[in-house]
């Protein structure tokens, strides 16, 4: 009696493989395409502008042409092509939300559409990706120049096979990498050095190697190394450069080398693929679930080699790989940035299966995988999967905290709005790091501790005021309040004072934007005199987590009076 359903299974299950293992392009194609940007447009729907993107548009609506260009490049650390991109928008007084979405997912969908009607993976795989976590939310959502390189490598990876035929357009795709992005020119330039080993192995089995200085392919490699040189000249930090884990060069490149380096090393691979990191080992159970994820970081990173051994692309992963994590490990790096290993092994895939038509496997993969039992076969093709399938839960996750929670922007600007505080003087935090972590938090004076100052770092700040006509932060950016975006410039004390110094030329502010060291600036100001009035949750998800903290706005007891509809809130002081 189960005969024609055995039958009918069997008919569904082949049609169903032969639809997911064919490589050609069409209806599913342009189907998967429109999913993509539905589902990126709506979530970007909802999706407020993080602190990073609030900058970038800062800068491209009141950066000067020569700043963009000769300047600010020093203290953002990547290449000026993105704010340029951003320029006329911003400039020319654009909707900020609106416009910011729609250039980032023009240039992903772009993308997306390279990878669906150009990439050689098979159906399901193909129609998969577009989905998976970094290609959807990370860059898909969020709007920065990852963009433009995730567009870029596709487009390498289009042109790769005809490379040596027409290398001007795969050294296009390089350049562009490189134009966009600081991490774009550690990827193309691992190509390149690849490359450029592979023509010198050519010439020498030919007899040539006298004419390899000759070679087209060689000149236009020349050409970009100069382009190259050029950007990083005008990229490299000033001596006073700040970034969160350093406040001058001296520091930003005084190499640690330890046990930890090396595990962060490899988790960059876990990172990319199936696995997520705690925020930050604080605790003892933090450090015990990094042993599972070394352990699968070891064995990934294993399985890459093998897999790209035998199929003639280790020294492009190992190479492209080293350098990147390095860089990531030893300079700067977040964890949006470990997406770009995953963008680079679909782009090892791509080429792979561009040349050869098929992945090879090592003989020993498949003498194990043909011993084993049937139950044990489906379990290692769903573990195969996992790269693929995982990321698209973390997708599933992030987009429905981006949705359901909002970030903090939009409620803090309609607040003060409401009750007209741009009116008054509004204080935004600047940043401020323990210069020593004391041996008990609990019950310390904060004022009492010993802080290190950057009054020229106001996050706060560059993320509101573009919902503002103007910057509505008396102490941000004092000597120019036109520019909306900040300097990541660290100072020295007597610049601290100098600063501090126009703030109290001020006055004491009326408002106060979040907790900070306000008797520092005001030494001699009563911070009972400020009441809190408003708790805003901020709410930032990554993957499967949401980064939970709050900001708590302040007003004087006059102004409290004054506008007679507030209530006080129960909250820490100011300090």
């Amino acid at each position: 009696t189960l005969f024609p359903y055995t039958t009918l299974f069997r008919s569904m299950k082949e049609k169903f493989k032969s639809w997911a293992f064919s490589k050609e392009h069409g209806k599913c194609d342009v189907i998967t395409l429109i999913i993509y940007l539905l589902g990126v447009c709506t979530v970007s729907f909802f999706h407020e502008p993080w602190f990073d993107e609030a900058q970038a548009w800062a800068i491209a609506r009141s950066g000067t042409i020569k700043e963009i260009l000769f300047e600010i490049p020093h203290y953002e650390g990547h290449p000026p092509l993105w704010h340029l991109i951003l320029a006329p928008f911003a400039k020319l007084g654009a909707p900020y939300e609106l416009s910011l979405a729609a250039v980032n997912i023009f240039f992903m969908t772009l993308a997306v559409a390279v990878l669906l009607f150009k990439s050689p993976f098979p159906k399901l795989i193909r129609c998969l990706l577009p989905f998976n976590f970094f290609l959807f939310y990370q860059y898909g959502v969020v709007s920065r120049p990852y963009c433009i390189l995730v567009l870029a490598i596709f487009l390498a990876a289009v042109c790769y096979k005809n490379r040596n035929e027409h290398p001007v357009k795969y050294l296009l795709c390089l350049t562009l990498m490189c134009a966009i992005h600081s991490m774009g020119i550690i990827i193309a330039g691992a190509f390149c050095i690849v490359w450029l080993c592979e023509i010198f192995a050519e010439k020498y089995r030919a007899g040539k190697l006298a004419t390899v200085f000759k070679d087209k392919r060689c000149w236009l490699m020349a050409s970009l190394l100069i382009l190259v040189l050029l950007i990083i000249v005008e990229i490299f930090p000033h001596y006073n450069t700040y970034t969160p884990s350093s406040s001058n060069t001296d520091e930003l490149f005084s190499f640690n080398f330890s046990i930890s380096t090396l595990l962060r090393f490899m988790l960059i691979i876990t990172e990319a693929t199936v696995g997520q990191m705690p925020p930050g080992p604080q605790y003892i159970y933090d450090y015990i679930s990094l042993i599972p994820l070394c352990a699968l970081s070891f064995f990934l990173f294993a399985l890459c080699c093998m897999l790209f051994c035998k199929n003639k692309k280790l020294s492009i992963f190992l190479l492209t790989y080293t350098l990147f994590a390095s860089f990531c490990v030893l300079l700067y790096s977040s964890v949006h940035h470990m997406g770009l290993v995953m963008i680079l092994l679909i782009y090892l895939f791509w080429i792979i299966l561009d040349e050869n038509g098929r992945i090879e496997l090592p003989k020993f993969f498949v003498s194990l995988y043909n011993s084993v039992g049937n139950a044990l076969k489906i379990a290692i093709k769903i573990i195969a999967f996992l790269p693929l399938i995982v990321p698209i839960t973390w997708t599933g996750a992030s987009s429905y905290l981006d949705i359901r929670y909002p970030y903090w922007l939009n409620e803090a600007a309609d607040f003060i709005k409401e009750y007209d505080l741009e009116d008054y003087r509004i204080l935004s935090p600047w940043t401020q790091e323990l210069v020593e972590d004391p041996e008990d938090v609990w019950g310390v004076d904060e004022a009492t501790l010993d802080w290190e100052d950057y009054p020229l770092i106001n996050g706060i700040a560059v993320a509101l005021d573009p919902y503002f006509d103007y910057n509505v932060f008396y102490n941000f950016n004092i000597d120019d309040p036109e520019q909306t975006f900040q300097w990541h410039k660290s100072t020295t004390e007597e610049e601290n004072e100098e600063i501090f110094a126009k703030w109290r030329e001020q006055g004491p502010p009326d408002v106060v934007l979040d907790r900070c060291q306000i008797t520092k600036v005001y030494p001699d100001i009563d911070v009972n005199d400020y009441v809190a009035v408003k708790r805003i949750e901020v709410y930032k998800p990554y993957k499967f987590k949401t980064d939970k903290q709050y900001i708590t706005i302040y007003v004087t007891k006059d102004l409290f009076n004054k506008i007679g509809t507030l209530k006080e809130i129960t909250a820490k002081k100011l300090y």
